[in-house]
């Protein structure tokens, strides 16, 4: 099994997840009055009030303002939590607050995260998995993303869960039913995420083919030698699937990547003959 192939054969390759707690302001440089005073209602001292030049007080460090102050709240890997995790961390009423005053934020039904993370793939693609569920995997584009192929880097997060899992849909989450083979599941960054080429062989036969045909030559590109021997991987993963829908496609796409005297061909002209006289 491909474990982040491209990670491990170039270290340019996978993108890297910022360190968000070097980047955070610190919580009391911005408000000199605890947070926690501040969810209470009690109204902060403005500068103008004393005129005499007075050091800035010290962070407050007390357990209540620590999710607050840290990007990443406590029990968390990457910032996302489920709607009552949060409400153990920071109380019922707080979140309330931190949802209205937008420094929080409910990407999908169930799940929050801070507004300074809304944005961040890895925070999403957490709380993608949270709102799915258990046995939930990242799959398809952002499983090829995880594995460092940058075409396949969207906002949307897809991920695939067992059949007795019917959440339901939301906007730029895509939730696909499959069996989840655990064989097939590997983790990055501590998230489920699918195997290289389990990935690719499902953005070949549902993706957009330029990009499908862009990370698979990306990958195959990166990993030199072993290229061949991985894209027998790709195709027997399209051979073994039970949804047959695009398997024509993607063979056709795996012939393409193959054949590298072809790339000199525009990629748009490559996979026009790829997919024409309706071969999907």
């Amino acid at each position: 099994m491909t474990a982040n192939l491209l990670a491990r054969a170039s270290t340019d390759a996978a993108p890297k997840a910022p360190n968000h707690a070097a980047e955070a302001p610190a919580h009391a440089a911005e408000a000199p009055n605890c947070a926690a005073q501040a969810l209470n209602g009690a109204a902060p001292k403005s500068p103008a009030s004393d005129n005499s030049a007075r050091p800035p007080e010290p962070e407050c460090r007390c357990d209540r303002c620590a999710p607050l102050r840290d990007p990443v709240p406590p029990g968390s890997r990457h910032g996302a939590l489920t709607t009552p995790a949060a409400e153990q961390v920071l109380g019922a009423a707080e979140l309330r607050a931190e949802l209205a005053a937008g420094t929080w934020a409910e990407p999908w039904p169930g799940v929050v995260l801070p507004a300074s993370l809304a944005a961040e793939p890895l925070a999403r693609a957490e709380a993608a998995l949270l709102r799915a569920g258990p046995h939930a995997v990242l799959s398809g584009p952002t499983a090829v993303a995880m594995h460092g192929c940058t075409a396949a880097e969207a906002e949307t997060v897809h991920v695939t869960v067992p059949y007795d899992r019917q959440p339901r849909p939301a906007p730029e989450l895509v939730v696909r039913q499959a069996w989840v083979r655990e064989p097939d599941v590997l983790e990055l960054d501590g998230l489920r995420v699918h195997a290289l080429e389990v990935a690719l062989a499902e953005l070949l036969c549902s993706g957009p083919p330029r990009t499908a045909l862009a990370c698979l030559e990306q990958a195959m590109d990166v990993l030199g030698g072993a290229a061949l021997r991985f894209r027998a991987a790709v195709a027997e993963q399209v051979h073994r699937r039970n949804d047959r829908r695009g398997t024509r496609r993607a063979a056709d796409l795996l012939d393409l990547a193959g054949n590298r005297p072809s790339a000199a061909a525009p990629v748009a002209a490559r996979i026009e003959a790829a997919v024409s006289g309706g071969r999907r």
